[in-house]
């Protein structure tokens, strides 16, 4: 049983509610040449979702709480919303710190690179990508207005 951690970045950041969205996983292939498979993610989700952590760079910690959470058939990925309780992961999360996130598990059946059925222990909020579609996308808003926008992709931040 090897243990798995995969990242992909925020999508949206909400600074009066503290709270960050975007993918935890996809189903492309991560830094260690695995692929975890979007049915072994819905079969984890019940059991990860009865605690829902939110922990920080994948310590013992819990920073938050994810507050909703839905596959997405299209993207073949989790998608999901967290709230930040902790103010020193907060304040990383608003200097762009941290920008992604990142499941931890452990794997229970892989064939090939193919993870098929895991348990999914956590998911952390984390500085550095596994994942080459941890394309990072933040909105900032003030009064309706965008005040700030930054996408990083292939080729870097635009």
């Amino acid at each position: 049983m090897d243990d798995i951690r995969v990242y992909l970045p925020f999508t949206k950041s909400n600074d009066e509610q503290r709270t960050v969205e975007g993918f935890a996983t996809t189903e492309a292939v991560d830094s260690q040449g695995e692929i975890v498979q979007l049915d072994a993610i819905e079969k984890a989700l019940p059991d990860y979702m009865k605690f829902a952590n939110i922990r920080e760079m994948h310590q013992w910690s819990a920073v938050g709480k994810t507050v909703s959470a839905k596959t997405d058939p299209k993207k073949k990925g989790l998608y999901i919303k967290a709230k930040i309780v902790d103010d020193s992961a907060w304040q990383k999360v608003k200097e762009k710190v941290y920008n992604g996130f990142s499941i931890g598990g452990r794997v229970l059946k892989k064939v090939g690179n193919l993870i098929q059925e895991l348990s999914l222990n956590e998911i952390s909020i984390v500085d550095r990508p596994a994942n080459p579609e941890a394309l990072f996308s933040l909105v900032k808003f003030e009064g309706g207005d965008i005040v700030e926008k930054q996408i990083v992709s292939d080729s870097g931040v635009e």
